[in-house]
C-alpha cells in the first residue's frame, strides 16, 4: 500500500508539473491523457511544438507479483514499476507517426525475500538454509535509463478534442543489480551472501531485464 501511495503521488506530481510547464511555453496544441502498458499505469502530457516534432512527458507504475527462478536459491517477491521522464517525437511524415527519444528515471526493481532450496559447499564449508535464513535483496537497474521507441499519436491527423496513442519501445536499463537488505534472526555468512546476488543476477538477467519491451496504448484530451 505504501509504495502504490508513493507512485499515485508522484505521478499526480510530475503530470500536473508537466502540464503546468507546457502551457506557459505556448498556446500550441498541449494534451493530457492516461495509458495502461508494460510500464504499468501511466498519465502524460504531450506538446506539440510543429507538425514534425513534440514532446511528451510520463510517470508509470505499478506493482506485480514474481520473482526470477533459480534452481538453487528460492527467490519470493514483487516486481515494482515506476518511470518518470520525457521524449523527444519526430514526425518524418508530418502525421501521427513518429519516432522516439527520451531518457527516464527508473525506479523498476525486484523486492524480494531468498532461501536455500538445499545444503550448498562454498570453499569446502557446507550451509544449510536453516543456517543462512532467509536474506532480503533488491534487484534495481540503472536509474537513468534512455528510451527509444516508435508511437502513434492521432491527434496529428483529427481537429477532435480526444485522440488515441500507442507506442512500442525498449528502455535501456542496463544490467541488474542486487544489494541484500537483510537477513533475518540468523545472520548470512559473506560466502552465502555472494553465493545468492550471483544467483540472483544470474536469474535476473534470463529476464532480459536490462532492454525493457515498452508497449502501450492510451487516450488523451487535446487542450
Amino acid at each position: 500500500m505504501k509504495v502504490a501511495m508513493k507512485i499515485i503521488k508522484r505521478t499526480a506530481f510530475f503530470s500536473c508539473l508537466s502540464l503546468l510547464l507546457l502551457s506557459h511555453v505556448s498556446a500550441d496544441p498541449i494534451s493530457f491523457g492516461a495509458k495502461v502498458g508494460t510500464l504499468g499505469l501511466g498519465v502524460e502530457s504531450s506538446y506539440r511544438i510543429d507538425p514534425l516534432f513534440s514532446l511528451t512527458g510520463s510517470v508509470n507504475g505499478f506493482q506485480l507479483t514474481g520473482a526470477p527462478h533459480d534452481r538453487d536459491v528460492d527467490f519470493d517477491g514483487k516486481l515494482h514499476l515506476l518511470t518518470a521522464g520525457g521524449s523527444l517525437g519526430v514526425h518524418p511524415f508530418k502525421n501521427g507517426f513518429k519516432i522516439l527519444a527520451g531518457v527516464f528515471y527508473d525506479g523498476n526493481q525486484f523486492n524480494l525475500s531468498s532461501m536455500l532450496r538445499h545444503n550448498v559447499t562454498i570453499d569446502g564449508k557446507t550451509f544449510t538454509p536453516a543456517q543462512v535464513g532467509k536474506p532480503g535483496l533488491i534487484i534495481h537497474f540503472n536509474r537513468v535509463s534512455p528510451y527509444l521507441g516508435i508511437g502513434f499519436d492521432s491527434a496529428f491527423c483529427t481537429d477532435s478534442p480526444w485522440s488515441l496513442t500507442g507506442e512500442l519501445g525498449v528502455l535501456f536499463q542496463g544490467s541488474p543489480k542486487v544489494n541484500l537488505k537483510g537477513s533475518g534472526e540468523i545472520k548470512t555468512p559473506p560466502q552465502v551472501q555472494t553465493y545468492i546476488k550471483q544467483k540472483a543476477k544470474h536469474a535476473a538477467d534470463k529476464f532480459l531485464l536490462k532492454y525493457y519491451p515498452v508497449l502501450s496504448i492510451g487516450v488523451k484530451y487535446n487542450f
